[in-house]
């Protein structure tokens, strides 16, 4: 049993070594396609950084999955950064991979590729196309959420009294997803539609059910909703509602500027311009206040906000008799062009610096993961060698050890038949001699005298073939010593080329900035990290965690978790400080789950062997 495990142990590290190599020789991929949970993070946090990374990337050198997942990444990482969706044609390319595979992904590339299609608001057509179709999915996988977001996006598209029958289109889809009960977003999805047909009394009425709902909800569209019925309630008539309304949101969540606007309508439409003017004038001095803590130099959305009361301050002024502003206006205008045009231009300049920086950290970064990884390999390399000598050599001895058994066995065999042979002569001597002595005239006893006589000489010739065959085996023994030692030899060799093994084991966990945190800081490992430390073991170890729970089906998800830290040959006080709980609580854990596996295989994982070396040994 204990030969059979060495051969195990050599034969697991041949795999590990082959699958390192593999996994050198396509570096490309692997460093550049990283899993969905870490993608969407850095689109999140650092959306500059991933465009110039994956805008270095050559598509079509990756397989088709992997080139459907570089599209829809690349176009949310553009979307992300506020940039046009002009050159990201292989969104579609996507669409069409994703509906062939039936992807998860799908409906989100849907409004990708409908806002690439579209890019400088020309091909209105297209859009309304693609998100027709994204619909029609949508209701096909009855993803109700998605067809509320479809039919929302849809609706923006419509304009035109031509467009009424698509609008009711949308509204019987939507009622029909709806069911008993309706949501926030259906009655906001209700509010557009029929306000785009000028129904006003069917807008009044579901604006107010959303605004009801949303505000028991306290649902994030309550705002929206608010707005919307304060602005209706005023084109109606209902001015001193719409304040009421107004007025009780901004007791229970304070809005800022927005709200400020929607009194300045209420009070026009109302004619109480004496009114409006004081809102007017109480938010120019707010906007003055803020452009003083900012270092206000320019902002667009300021000037946005200015020329809009620059606009009303001109309509109040035409009630009064007075003349427009229009100068003030032209001057807000201009004020938000130039500003804009010349952030753009710091912007740029910003950004390419900032990309050169990126690229040349990047470049050094490359540098010295290759030079590292040279290192790694040739050590890998020289071990991969030193274990096939071993593997073949090894292989060699044992069937010269099952040899020398075989000889061994045949020469206790030899010496005891040797052994019984030189009793049984003795015995008939003795026979012999006793018979000569009783022996008659007639000589009756002769005859048996020779046949003990004769039966004494074939076991002396069988014990003289017995002594040449003993001779013949013990200088055979002496032979397959002298290979028994430098198999010793090599033994000890094995054991220096397994310390090394666990050095360069430790060199590629140092290389991975995760584990090698990890192994110098140890704290508490969050849910987020988990994907990226299994990844870096199962690309460090073979799929380690994919096999094993394979072959240990009764493992859970935090069991494998357990094991992957114990496979990194990580200390139980460490992996109490990562895991959040104490020593004693680790031992125990460990207990149960090699219970679990000597359950599956007990052959393989014995009871009174701990489970460290069962997982070291894993393969």
């Amino acid at each position: 049993m204990k030969k059979l495990s060495k051969m195990r142990f050599l034969i697991g590290i041949i795999i590990i070594i082959c699958t390192l190599f593999f996994v050198a020789c396509q570096p490309s991929v692997k460093q550049q396609m990283p899993e969905e949970l870490t993608m969407w993070h850095i689109i999140q946090e650092k959306p500059d950084s991933l465009a110039n990374i994956l805008e270095n990337i050559d598509p079509q050198l990756l397989p088709d999955a992997q080139k459907a997942d570089y599209a829809r990444w690349l176009a949310n990482t553009h979307s992300r950064q506020g940039r046009s969706l002009m050159n990201d044609t292989l969104i579609h390319f996507s669409v069409d991979y994703y509906k062939k595979t039936d992807s998860e992904h799908l409906l989100e590339t849907y409004n990708l590729a409908a806002e690439q299609a579209d890019w400088d608001n020309t091909h209105v057509s297209q859009r309304e196309q693609i998100l027709q179709e994204a619909l029609d999915v949508a209701q096909t996988k009855n993803d109700t959420v998605r067809i509320r977001s479809f039919i929302f996006t849809l609706s923006r598209l419509y304009k035109s009294p031509e467009d009424e029958e698509k609008i009711n289109e949308l509204l019987l889809i939507d009622k029909k997803y709806a069911g008993e009960q309706w949501s926030v977003p259906t009655y906001w999805n209700h509010t557009n539609l029929y306000a785009l047909m000028g129904q006003n009394d069917s807008v009044l009425f579901y604006v107010s059910k959303g605004v009801e709902l949303a505000r028991e909800q306290n649902h994030r569209l309550e705002f929206d909703l608010t707005r919307e019925y304060a602005r209706r309630l005023s084109l109606e008539k209902q001015g001193e509602n719409a304040l009421k309304l107004l007025k009780e949101f901004e007791d229970r969540i304070p809005s800022g500027f927005n709200l400020k606007i929607d009194y300045i309508i209420t009070w026009i439409n109302m004619g109480k311009l004496d009114s409006a003017q004081v809102t007017i004038d109480s938010f120019r001095s707010m906007l003055r206040e803020l452009k003083k803590q900012i270092n206000y130099t320019t902002n667009i959305e300021l000037d946005i906000v200015e020329m809009s009361l620059n606009v009303f301050q001109s309509i109040i002024n035409t009630k009064k008799g007075e003349l427009f502003l229009f100068n003030d206006i032209g001057i807000a205008a201009d004020n938000i062009h130039n500003g804009h045009k010349n952030k753009a231009k710091i912007d740029h300049e910003v950004q390419l610096v900032h990309n050169k920086l990126i690229m040349d950290n990047l470049n050094l970064d490359i540098e010295r993961s290759k030079l590292k990884q040279r290192f790694l390999w040739a050590g890998m390399g020289v071990l991969f060698a030193f274990v096939l000598i071993i593997f073949f050599y090894q292989r060699k001895l044992l069937r010269k050890e099952r040899s020398v058994q075989q000889i061994k066995e045949q020469l206790r065999i030899h010496s005891l038949q040797l052994s019984e042979n030189e009793m049984l002569i003795s015995k008939n001597e003795d026979i012999i001699r006793d018979l000569s002595l009783q022996i008659d005239e007639g000589g009756e006893l002769k005859q048996e005298i020779n046949q003990l006589t004769g039966e004494n000489e074939t076991l002396k010739q069988k014990n003289i073939s017995l002594q040449n065959d003993i001779e013949h085996y013990s200088k055979s023994i002496g032979k397959n010593n002298r290979e028994m030692e430098v198999y010793e030899k090599l033994v000890e060799q094995k054991a220096r080329l397994q310390e090394r093994e666990r050095f360069l084991t430790t060199q590629l966990i140092a290389s991975t900035p995760l584990l090698d945190k990890l192994n110098k800081k140890p704290r508490y490992i969050g849910i987020v990290e988990w994907p990226e430390i299994l990844h870096a073991v199962n690309q460090l170890y073979d799929g380690f965690s994919y096999r094993l729970s394979l072959d240990f089906p009764t493992l859970t998800e935090e069991d494998v978790q357990y094991c992957c830290l114990i496979k990194l040959r990580i200390s139980p006080s460490v992996i109490s400080t990562l895991t959040g709980i104490s020593p004693s609580s680790v031992t125990k854990r460990k207990q149960r789950i090699k219970e679990k596996m000597n359950q599956q295989r007990p052959a393989e994982v014995q009871k009174e062997q701990p489970i460290e070396i069962y997982l070291w040994n894993y393969s």
